[in-house]
């Protein structure tokens, strides 16, 4: 479990890293102005606003507020002061390398941005997640008692696999966050049926203990 704990954050890392070197800030732009637009359209303007506020309010708190953000841009790019202190080198990268490295820290915090507010958009489907997925476990436990009481067959293999779609689902999810790509905001009831669907597999095929 640590092992695979471990391999899906070094995956999240080169998805952030590949993100922030292969994505122009443009690109990002129009990636989270789509998602808006889509967000609307599916939840209305007021659940929009909603998940922009989460998601500012945190960035904020976590990157503003504490400096970081402002710390990380001036270690990569010097001040003017800083430049005109430097004999010799008053005019490098002004107008490659330094407007460069702006626009990959730009991508950088702004895909950090996004992901919260996927995030948050994500939690607002908890309530439905709920509602889905104890039902179909409930049913599933249901047909449990069915199969004890009439030695019908419950399959290993049915009860192994839904348990790793419930992982993979997640884990895409999870992984979703940092996409370069604008993700419908229908994905998510639709992992909340998918998840509840396997859920009901899974105990439905737990093996009978009489």
């Amino acid at each position: 479990m640590t092992k695979s704990l471990f391999v899906t954050f070094i995956l999240w890392i080169a998805e952030v890293f590949l993100v922030a070197v292969l994505v122009s800030d443009r690109w990002l732009t129009d990636m989270q102005d789509t998602e808006d637009r889509m967000i609307v359209e599916y939840l209305g303007a007021d659940h929009d606003r909603r998940i922009r506020e989460e998601a500012t309010s945190v960035f904020n708190a976590l990157l503003v507020q504490t400096g970081i953000q402002q710390n990380v841009y001036h270690f990569f790019i010097p001040t003017t002061a800083e430049r005109e202190k430097s004999v010799g080198f008053e005019h490098f990268g002004q107008t490659d390398y330094f407007p460069f490295v702006q626009s990959k820290l730009d991508v950088l915090f702004g895909t950090f941005y996004q992901s919260l507010r996927r995030l948050f958009l994500l939690l607002s489907w908890w309530p439905f997640l709920i509602a889905s997925v104890i039902p179909s476990a409930v049913d599933g436990l249901v047909q449990r008692k069915i199969k004890q009481s009439n030695f019908d067959y419950s399959s290993p293999l049915a009860h192994r696999y839904s348990f790793y779609a419930v992982i993979g689902i997640v884990y895409l999810l999870l992984l979703g966050l940092t996409f370069p790509f604008p993700i419908p905001p229908q994905a998510m009831p639709i992992a909340c049926v998918l998840i509840a669907l396997a859920m009901n597999i899974y105990f439905a095929h737990t093996q009978k203990r009489v």
